[in-house]
């Protein structure tokens, strides 16, 4: 189950536990403390079954990734967007052949365990769309 750590200086930080859904979870501890806006500063650990894509200027190319795998980096963004949370997250990781691997992050299983740096913002931002399939962030 998610902990939050410590909250301190306008950080928080949130530490997931094996099996844990992370996007679903992290969104869960977002609208329990009523955030709709942060940054995502940092993040480390383990994920599996993860769902990664690159956006090509178009759409979207996806891979998974079912083996656990280390979290180099994570990092990203929390606004509202249609009226909902909308976490927007990148990762690299580096597979069991030591190729480190990144991109856009839609989905993954926390494996071992994920640490998480996140600062909370107030007002917030919220994503309007721009044209296309791109969205502009507003305060």
């Amino acid at each position: 189950m998610l902990k939050e750590l410590k909250r301190e200086n306008g950080l928080a930080v949130l530490r997931f536990d094996k099996g844990e859904d992370f996007i679903p979870s992290f969104t869960a501890w977002l609208e329990k403390n009523s955030i709709e806006s942060a940054t995502v500063i940092c993040g480390i650990g383990m994920l599996k079954d993860m769902e990664i894509g690159r956006y090509d200027g178009r759409e979207y190319t996806r891979m998974t990734e079912p083996e656990s795998c280390e979290i180099l980096s994570l990092q990203g963004s929390v606004s509202m967007k249609e009226g909902a949370r909308f976490v927007h997250m990148h990762v690299s990781y580096a597979n069991h052949d030591f190729q480190a691997i990144g991109g856009h992050l839609f989905s993954g299983i926390v494996s071992m365990t994920i640490e998480l740096v996140v600062a909370p913002m107030t007002p917030g931002l919220v994503r309007k769309p721009a044209g296309g399939v791109f969205w502009q962030m507003d305060s």
